[in-house]
């Protein structure tokens, strides 16, 4: 694991049972598309996979696999095993941050490093092959032959705020009482998607700033910009909760 480490592979989450039921909670990188995701036990990388589509949507497919889905089935029974006998089954990422590039061409991070990395480590669930893209096909989307839309991630809840003078100015907003259960903790690194972009902003949590103890969204000059070129004043900004720390805003100025 370690080796991942070393390279940018970061937590991302875990699988649980809930009630004899495959579920996955992610805690970043949710929406992020790109993405080399890895599953490891007591320290102990299992397997390697990569997809182009949104690391939520591409759990969705271990969780429930179609049944001509020979990696999502194989890789659902392996975890749900595991989970029975009580070992955890934890979810690392490396996302591809978009800036790679050979001249004028990106180079698509997740595709060049997955086999490579399977050669090195050799995780046990690969089987010294790397997963075929069509795999990150889901289950939703299998359902509706033909069908190219994307199945989209679950949101965890929605709230808006109106865009004051402080936060067109210094790049932060402060979330409501009664949205702030959505928030995670003082001091985590939160991730920001700002409009329709694929690529997140890095922000902080900060439950300190407010004496009620709500969190204050700190983006920086990053957020600040995306409000100065998407909003004016006093305009409503809509926030779509991803995870505990990845968020999505987008402007609801006409």
């Amino acid at each position: 694991m370690n080796r991942l480490l070393d390279i940018g592979f970061e937590p991302a989450g875990h699988w649980i049972l809930d009630n004899g039921k495959l579920k996955c909670e992610l805690l970043r990188h949710s929406s992020q598309k790109n993405i080399l995701y890895a599953f490891i036990c007591d320290g102990q990388v299992k397997y390697i996979g990569k997809t182009v589509r949104a690391l939520a949507v591409r759990m969705t497919g271990y969780k429930t696999p179609g049944k001509t889905q020979t990696t999502n089935v194989n890789n659902h029974r392996r975890i749900k095993d595991l989970l029975s006998e009580g070992v955890a089954v934890e979810i690392f990422a490396l996302p591809d941050s978009g800036l790679l590039h050979y001249g004028q061409f990106h180079l698509n991070l997740a595709a060049a490093l997955e086999d490579d990395i399977i050669r090195v480590i050799d995780p046990e669930w690969n089987g010294g092959a790397s997963e075929d893209a069509s795999t990150s096909i889901t289950a939703e989307a299998e359902s509706e032959p033909g069908s190219e839309r994307e199945p989209v991630a679950r949101t965890v809840g929605t709230f808006s705020f109106v865009l004051q003078p402080t936060y067109y100015r210094y790049g932060f907003f402060n979330v409501g009482i009664s949205s702030q259960k959505f928030i995670g903790a003082d001091g985590e690194t939160i991730e920001l998607f700002l409009g329709t972009s694929e690529q997140p902003i890095l922000g902080t949590i900060n439950r300190r700033a407010n004496t009620n103890g709500t969190p204050r969204i700190m983006g920086g000059t990053g957020l600040r910009d995306w409000f100065n070129s998407s909003a004016s004043l006093s305009a409503e900004i809509s926030v779509q909760v991803l995870s505990p720390t990845a968020i999505r805003l987008k402007s609801n100025q006409g």
